[in-house]
């Protein structure tokens, strides 16, 4: 009989619930899960296959559909709106109008709510930035000019803070694609000696498939990485730099 393989997102519940210090029994009784499949991959050792998944939505609430709805809460959010701006209402009028639409308005009010359940947080909330030990480190990407074998080249400077001691760490790149994202941080945690229980981030292509802040959606490989090593994702919100405050401030 081959092995249970679960879902990327449950392997994460798993790793995060483990070394939080949660048992193996108390977490196979609140997943639902076997102990056996429990202990297989709290260790983190055994890894589960990242595969797509699909939700079941109407057929003209495509991606890009859903897209459009996210980036219409975010500029509600950009704008520091103390009301609700875009009702589902105005959400299908704009797809209409802009994107050529020709879905039902109710499919539109259904997906919108749906993302709002899917996405909400409390609104205008404070995020502090006084921390905890092992809390957070914060990262981020910058440029400079180097000079390799007497050419002066463009490098990519990976820097990463420590939110409570402020100890730091910068290393250069030749390249800012996704290997290079991955490699730095497994580096920091070496260098810091531990994982911190959540990494703050801007909104960069290496690290989100869609969506910004708190509607960001991360790439599967991102996801993957996080969920291994058992810390929790945190992008910073649009136009919101106090929330990267050190590392944006180096």
């Amino acid at each position: 009989m081959k092995g249970v393989i679960i879902e990327l997102d449950i392997y994460s519940a798993i790793r995060l619930r483990y070394t939080e210090g949660e048992s193996i029994r108390s977490i196979s009784q609140s997943l639902g899960i076997s102990r056996q499949t429990v202990k297989k991959y709290c260790e983190g050792n055994t890894h589960p296959d990242v595969r797509k998944t699909y939700e079941r939505t109407s057929a003209v609430i495509t991606s890009d559909v859903e897209s459009f709805i996210l980036s219409c809460f975010i500029e509600d959010e950009t704008e520091n709106l103390k009301k609700q701006k875009h009702t589902a209402k105005r959400i299908y009028d704009r797809l209409v109008d802009e994107q050529s639409f020709t879905g039902s308005y109710s499919s539109v009010r259904d997906a919108v709510r749906r993302l709002r359940v899917n996405h909400a947080v409390p609104p205008q909330s404070d995020i502090p930035l006084t921390y905890d030990p092992g809390e957070a480190m914060q990262i981020d990407w910058g440029e400079a000019t180097a000079y390799l074998d007497g050419q002066k080249v463009k490098v990519y400077l990976f820097c990463a803070r420590l939110c409570n001691s402020c100890d730091i760490l910068v290393q250069a790149y030749q390249t800012q694609n996704q290997e290079a994202f991955l490699e730095a941080q497994q580096r920091a945690f070496d260098f810091f000696g531990g994982v911190p229980r959540r990494v703050i981030f801007d909104n960069a292509k290496v690290a989100l498939k869609e969506g910004f802040g708190l509607y960001a959606k991360p790439q599967d490989k991102y996801l993957s990485f996080s969920a291994h090593y058992a810390f929790t994702l945190d992008f910073c919100n649009p136009a919101k730099g106090n929330e990267k405050g050190l590392v944006g401030a180096t």
